[in-house]
């Protein structure tokens, strides 16, 4: 019984892990900035709402104006989306392995998809930092 309350408590650390991973990237990404290539966007009217998903800049220089902080990029919100989606199947997948694990039985095929979405988790990551800073390659310097 210990056995599975500590696997209960590892999977919920980290899945807190892998979330504040989420936001990070996906908040940066979540920045609009008018000369970017994606110029879609959708308009979140609730500000705190706004201020938690939108990052208010990308790095030190890209700084986003305060007229443009409550729009959030569409290359964000699919950001959000993928992840969430990779975040649900990886908790779906460790309560299956601890079902699987306390039957006695042991399955490489859930490690092995376990190990898939851990792959899929931190290389979308890195693919999202990279379009952002493609994204925003045009914006320059901005000060407000």
């Amino acid at each position: 019984m210990i056995i599975i309350i500590n696997k209960i408590i590892e999977i919920i650390i980290k899945v807190f892990i892998y979330s504040f991973y989420i936001m990070s990237c996906s908040r940066m990404a979540s920045a609009y900035f008018p000369k970017s290539i994606c110029k879609k966007y959708i308009v979140i009217k609730n500000t705190v709402i706004a201020k938690i998903l939108i990052s208010d800049g990308v790095g030190r220089d890209k700084v986003v104006s305060p007229q443009d902080r409550n729009k959030m990029s569409m290359i964000g919100l699919i950001s959000y989306i993928v992840y969430f989606l990779i975040c649900f199947f990886y908790l779906v997948i460790r309560v299956m392995m601890l079902s699987i694990n306390y039957r006695g039985i042991d399955n490489d095929f859930m490690y092995l998809l376990y190990y898939i979405d851990l792959m899929i988790l931190w290389g979308l990551g890195i693919l999202i930092i990279l379009i952002v800073l493609i994204n925003t390659w045009n914006c320059g310097k901005q000060r407000l």
